[in-house]
């Protein structure tokens, strides 16, 4: 999605709080607003997010709210949001801004560091590691150069760092973001290649293996679809429920 706007974000996610989507817009820009909305439509690929109580499933729109107060400084959040007290602990705005690890508060443990990191990985080569049961790489955006082979389709991707991390992790490197080689089977991408065409906000929701190939990060896709046929899938839901 090239341009994030006030339409862009109410359309995606349903949500009728247009208001609020300008203010968050003009107050995190555009860049930061498309991380969120990137990660809310992941969010919502994976099952969504509950409320804070637990007894119901939060709305997309919820769902993007509440990663921004997530990763909002707590100026921004002040700004947006001033009706809810700001979470301790999130650190000077200028920490965030840079990319750095904020600094602990009195008697709280230390951030990790990479140089901790690399001799904690170090260590554990020498022990057995646990079973990940599932393992999925989520990507979501607009292909470049789509070439056909067969039964499958190959394009390119590249990521994009995100933003402030949870607390206590350590910074994003500096270095160039991965490029991820998808591979998706031909009968898959038919299924969304006529939408993505028709529409130039349209972004691809994949989801598959990831794995190396030499030096190339590969993703086999074992789903793929896309914004408008989410969205247009759940309205098509949303309508069935409601015709007595």
């Amino acid at each position: 999605m090239d341009t994030v706007t006030v339409d862009t974000l109410a359309a995606t996610l349903q949500e009728p709080k247009r208001p609020l989507l300008a203010a968050v817009l003009r107050v995190l820009g555009q860049e930061r607003c498309a991380a969120i909305l990137a990660d809310t439509l992941t969010c919502e690929a994976s099952g969504g997010m509950l409320t804070k109580d637990g007894t119901r499933r939060r709305t997309p729109g919820g769902v993007f709210f509440q990663l921004v107060r997530e990763r909002a400084t707590p100026q921004e959040r002040q700004c947006l949001f001033p009706w809810t007290a700001a979470p301790r602990g999130k650190g000077p705005p200028q920490q965030q801004a840079q990319g750095q690890s904020p600094q602990p508060s009195q008697g709280q443990p230390p951030a990790l560091t990479w140089d901790d990191a690399r001799t904690l990985m170090q260590t554990l080569t020498t022990e057995p590691p646990g079973e990940a049961r599932t393992m999925k790489l989520t990507l979501i955006g607009r292909p470049g150069t789509v070439e056909t082979h067969g039964q499958a389709v190959v394009f390119r991707l590249q990521g994009k760092p995100p933003g402030a991390l949870p607390r206590g992790l350590p910074p994003v490197p500096a270095q160039a973001p991965m490029t991820w080689n998808v591979m998706v089977a031909l009968r898959q991408w038919n299924r969304v290649k006529e939408s993505l065409t028709a529409n130039q906000d349209d972004q691809l929701i994949i989801e598959g293996y990831p794995l190396m190939q030499g030096s190339q990060p590969v993703l086999l896709a074992q789903s793929c679809t896309s914004v408008a046929l989410q969205r247009a899938r759940k309205q098509g839901g949303q309508q069935e429920t409601e015709t007595p």
